[in-house]
C-alpha cells in the first residue's frame, strides 16, 4: 500500500514539474516578472550550473544552496532528483511507458540494448567532462534543464524541435537512453549515488581489464582535447545581445537555453545556424537590419548562466555604427535624409549643417535601430560592427 503511495506522489511530482516548466516557458516575456524567478530557481538545482559558476565567476553564488542540496538529497536517497522533480525526466518516464505499451515486442530488445550501452556513460562523462573543464559550456546544453528549455522555446518560436524528437522516438523505442547514458546530470547524479555504497571496484580486476579501462579513459579525454576548439573557440565577431561577455567567454558560458531569445519583445534576438560554427551554433545573436534591439535589457534577467550579464544601460556596448558614405543618400546624393538620427534611441547619432550624419562613438551602443531603419535598398547604408 505504501508503494503505491509512493509512486502516485512520485508521478503527482513528475506531472506537476513538467507542466509547470512548460506553462513558465510559454509565459515568459517582456517584461520577466515571476516566471523568470520560479524558472532561474528551477533551473539552479542541477549541479552542473553550479559547476558553470564556480568556474567563470570564482565565486559561490547566493543560491549554492539549491544544487547542494540536489547533491545532497542525492547522497541521501539516491537520484531523486532525476526520477521525481526533473521536468524533462517526467516526460521521458511517460514516453519510455507509451513504448512499452505500444512496442511490447521491443522489450527485450530494448532491456538488451540499455544494458549494453550502460557502460558508456563512464566515458561519455569523462568526455564532457574534459571538454568542460577545458572551457566549453556544451555538456550544460545537455543538461535536461538547459536542453529542455532551449526545445520548447524552438517550438514556440515557430521552428522544429529536432533534438526532442529524436529524444522522444529514441525512449519510445529503446527506454530511457537519454536519462540513463548520455544526460550529463542523470550521470553526474549517479556517481554521487554510487558514493552511498563506495568501494573499488578495481582493487580485484585483472591487469587486462585495469588497462582496458585505462585505454578506454585516455581514448576518451584525448576525442575530448582533439574537439575543444572546435567547442571554444567563436569562428568570428557576431552582434550580441546587450551585457554578453566578451566573445570567447560568451560563447563558452552560454548553455544556449534560448530563454533570452524566448523573452526579446523585438524578436531581435535569433539562435546562430550551425554553419557558423559549432561553437557560435544555436547562440544568440542580433541581425539588426531584421530587427533591432531596443535595449530593454530583459535578457540580462533571464540567463541563467551569467553569459550575458546585468550591465547598466550607460555601460553596454554591443558594437559600433559606421556609416558607408557611398551608400548614403544624404553624403552621396545630397538627399534630406537623417532618419537613422531620428531612430537613435541614445542620440549617438549627429547632422552636420548639410543634415549629413555623424556617428559620436562615444555615445554609440550598437544596438542597430539605425541600421534597421536606414532607407536605403539592399545593405544599409549605416552598420553596426561588433564591439
Amino acid at each position: 500500500m505504501k508503494s503505491k503511495k509512493a509512486l502516485l506522489l512520485r508521478y503527482t511530482l513528475q506531472f506537476i514539474s513538467l507542466l509547470s516548466f512548460i506553462l513558465l516557458l510559454a509565459v515568459l516575456a517582456y517584461p520577466p516578472e515571476l516566471e523568470n524567478q520560479l524558472l532561474q530557481s528551477f533551473s539552479r538545482l542541477d549541479p552542473w550550473l553550479l559547476l558553470s559558476q564556480l568556474r567563470w565567476q570564482q565565486e559561490v553564488p547566493s543560491w549554492a544552496w539549491l544544487p547542494l542540496l540536489t547533491l545532497v538529497s542525492t547522497l541521501l536517497w539516491g537520484r531523486i532528483f532525476c526520477g521525481w522533480l526533473c521536468p524533462f525526466g517526467a516526460l521521458l518516464t511517460l514516453t519510455d511507458k507509451i513504448g512499452r505499451a505500444a512496442f511490447p515486442k521491443l522489450s527485450l530488445l530494448r532491456t538488451k540494448v540499455l544494458r549494453a550501452v550502460q557502460p558508456v556513460r563512464g566515458y561519455w562523462f569523462i568526455f564532457l567532462g574534459t571538454i568542460f573543464v577545458l572551457g566549453s559550456n556544451w555538456v550544460f546544453f545537455f543538461t535536461p534543464f538547459a536542453l529542455f528549455s532551449h526545445e520548447i522555446v524552438r517550438g514556440l518560436q515557430g521552428d522544429i524541435p529536432w533534438m526532442l524528437i529524436g529524444i522522444i522516438v529514441g525512449t519510445l523505442l529503446f527506454s530511457r537512453l537519454w536519462c540513463s547514458v548520455l544526460c550529463p546530470t542523470g550521470v553526474l547524479l549517479s556517481l554521487v549515488a554510487r558514493l552511498r555504497f563506495f568501494r573499488c571496484e578495481l582493487a580485484g580486476a585483472k591487469p587486462q581489464e585495469s588497462r582496458r579501462q585505462f585505454f578506454k579513459v585516455a581514448f576518451a579525454v584525448a576525442m575530448a582535447g582533439a574537439l575543444w576548439r572546435k567547442t571554444v573557440w567563436a569562428a568570428e565577431k557576431v552582434l550580441r545581445p546587450p551585457g554578453a561577455l566578451p566573445e570567447l567567454d560568451f560563447t563558452a558560458v552560454c548553455n544556449r537555453c534560448g530563454r533570452c531569445i524566448q523573452v526579446c519583445p523585438s524578436n531581435a534576438l535569433r539562435p546562430m545556424p550551425i554553419t557558423e560554427g559549432l561553437a557560435n551554433f544555436e547562440t544568440p545573436y542580433v541581425i539588426p537590419r531584421k530587427n533591432r534591439c531596443d535595449l530593454c535589457l530583459a535578457c540580462q534577467k533571464v540567463c541563467p548562466t551569467g553569459a550575458i550579464a546585468q550591465v547598466p544601460l550607460e555601460k553596454i556596448r554591443m558594437g559600433k555604427a559606421v556609416i558607408d558614405k557611398p551608400r548614403c543618400i544624404a553624403w552621396n546624393d545630397g538627399k534630406m535624409c537623417y532618419i537613422c538620427g531620428e531612430q537613435c534611441p541614445v542620440l549617438a547619432i549627429s547632422a552636420d549643417e548639410h543634415h549629413r550624419p555623424t556617428v559620436l562613438s562615444d555615445k554609440c551602443v550598437g544596438c542597430g535601430s539605425c541600421e534597421n531603419a536606414c532607407p536605403v535598398n539592399g545593405e544599409a547604408a549605416i552598420r553596426v560592427i561588433p564591439a
